[in-house]
């Protein structure tokens, strides 16, 4: 469904309609309109959106044909939208760009062409069978845009009235609203459902029962109970003072998911997928991990729902994560080692996408983080958003404030986007995500997505992914093996655009720092993917204001990964 959003005013609105996914975005320039703008400000407009993938369309009703040519010429516009009389014998100035053309009943001009150009439908029903594409609008809102769709088949909408918050002020809230009604599978301009026919079955089969089974009552009376008596929530927050010192901050809480069964967040999103699966009748779990706590939470909750188990883990990931493989077998679940391209994460996914296409009427694919293609970004979020509500609650019963600032590290993004979701909504808390810089700015030496990677396709969803300059998944890095993934989860490449949650990195050595210092001085051993969070907040604390505060989401404990860093050297382990 095109989405074109009519009558934008100012540089900052269409840079946030552009990131969140618009198709089109409409600038009017005739008198009498309250969206009226000069041309000054439509070249700022255009200046912005040379950024992204959307249209821009100049729109005109009662203007002369040398304005119309004078304000192409200095704009350079995308498309030419045309009203009244004047156009329509005038229309064929302008078949060297595409043309939206408002349709009034009358007879169309010959000049136009189906290949490129569209009709609008405001004031009219349009015809049931038509070899133009089309959009429909005119006083559409949430509460008829639905039943417009439904009645008239559109190939888009045109949107202005209905996402203003008073007369030509456009309400960004409104705009992402009428976006995620539109296309439920996307967030802004990211998600959706990019995988082989055989998948689409499975996924709209997994759509339904997320609906109809996960978000009733005595689904979550049973997954809330499961949370408290099995993985012992809620988890602390942790004021940890000796760190903040060391770092020159009075105010540090950390979430304690470290606390969790089995050690890590993993297994709030493992164990409600696992349950869900039980619940459509499914018999068999498969799951990947690169880290290995997604792997063990999946086995814990398999050995706990007795439901067959099977982990689809790099060669890479089961050499340097001994300890989880060895975990994972003892709680009864198959290990597979995967040899194919890097041997890590994201050749586990391939594999267990695989296994997932001929096995799944008796099979779920419990997908360990915020990624892939729908609805999985949107589980995850939903069974990781614990997270972020307790950690809400606590952070305010403790210093009677919200933090400044929100800090987790980000691979595919599941802890990320867990303690986010609280927070969104009050933007005077800062949110920050932080990838893994690795040990450079080349290919294959991190897995920075927001700062080295572009736009793409990767395991059913669109977002930003770490490619070769001929488009090939681009090898990864990071001393963690839980934030080498190549691709970054939909909602963070949607919170990225819009701005409203910035993304660093930090490197091995900062993590390793942060790993060395949060143990020695607050006795917590935190997981290497963590360390990257905390790693980051050592090197801007100099920048912040001494009495911040802030929360870091510490998503897991270090045991697993202290035996490979102390055979590696690289934490010192004397006294």
């Amino acid at each position: 469904m095109l989405v074109k959003i009519c009558g934008i005013t100012t540089p900052e609105m269409a840079r946030k309609v552009a990131a969140s996914g618009a198709d089109y975005i409409g600038l009017l320039f005739t008198s009498y309109s309250p969206r009226q703008i000069d041309l000054d400000i439509a070249k700022q407009i255009c200046d912005v959106l040379k950024d992204y993938p959307t249209q821009v369309v100049g729109v005109f009703f009662d203007e002369t044909l040398e304005q119309i040519k004078a304000i192409d010429a200095a704009l350079n516009l995308d498309v030419i939208q045309l009203h009244g009389d004047l156009p329509r014998a005038s229309v064929n100035e302008f078949t060297h760009k595409p043309i939206i053309y408002v349709a009034d009943g009358k007879d169309l001009p010959s000049c136009l062409d189906p290949t490129k150009d569209l009709l609008l439908y405001e004031k009219i029903t349009p015809p049931a069978q038509s070899e133009f594409r089309f959009f429909i609008a005119g006083g559409l809102d949430q509460s008829n845009v639905l039943a417009r769709i439904e009645e008239t088949n559109p190939d888009g909408v045109d949107l202005s009235s209905g996402v203003e918050s008073s007369r030509g002020v456009k309400d960004f809230g409104k705009v992402r609203d009428f976006l995620a009604l539109l296309r439920p599978t996307y967030y802004g301009a990211y998600g959706g459902m990019f995988v082989p026919e055989l998948l689409i079955e499975p996924l709209h089969d997994l759509t339904k029962a997320y609906h109809e089974i996960a978000l009733a009552d005595e689904f979550q009376h049973e997954y809330l109970a499961l949370l408290k008596n099995f993985v012992g929530r809620p988890t602390a927050l942790t004021e940890v003072k000796n760190f903040a010192a060391a770092i020159g901050l009075k105010h540090v809480y950390l979430k304690r998911e470290d606390l969790t069964h089995t050690g890590a967040h993993k297994i709030n999103n493992a164990l409600g997928q696992c349950l869900l699966a039980k619940k459509m009748g499914k018999t068999r779990i498969i799951a990947e991990t690169g880290a290995g706590q997604h792997g063990v939470a999946t086995a814990t909750a398999c050995a706990m729902l007795d439901l067959e188990c099977v982990i689809y883990m790099g060669q890479v990931d089961v050499d340097r994560q001994a300890p989880n493989v060895a975990k994972m077998r003892l709680l009864g679940a198959k290990v597979v080692p995967v040899l194919d391209g890097s041997a890590t994460l994201k050749d586990a996914v391939n594999e267990a996408l695989r296994d997932w296409a001929s096995s799944y009427e008796a099979t779920h694919y419990c997908l360990g983080t915020a990624l892939g293609a729908y609805p999985f970004p949107q589980i995850c979020a939903r069974f990781q958003a614990v997270i972020g509500n307790e950690a809400k609650v606590q952070f305010e019963q403790r210093t009677e404030r919200q933090p400044d600032v929100v800090i987790a590290c980000v691979g595919g993004g599941s802890n990320a986007i867990g303690i986010f979701q609280a927070f969104i909504p009050d933007e005077k808390v800062k949110l920050v995500g932080v990838e893994a810089g690795g040990y450079g700015v080349g290919v294959g030496q991190n897995a920075a997505r927001f700062q080295s990677g572009r736009l793409g396709v990767l395991h059913g969803n669109r977002t930003y992914v770490l490619q070769t300059q001929d488009g090939q998944i681009a090898d990864t890095h990071s001393i963690s093996a839980g934030l080498d993934y190549a691709a970054v989860g939909p909602q963070h490449s949607d919170l990225y655009s819009i701005g409203r949650a910035e993304y660093d990195v930090a490197s091995d050595q900062e993590a390793l720092d942060a790993f060395q210092l949060l143990t020695r001085s607050e006795g917590i051993i935190p997981a290497l993917e963590s360390s990257h969070a905390l790693g980051y907040l050592m090197r801007v604390a100099k920048d912040l204001p001494k009495d911040s505060y802030v929360l870091v989401n510490l998503s897991g404990r270090g045991d697993k990964d202290l035996p490979g860093l102390i055979e590696r050297g690289l934490v010192n382990v004397t006294n």
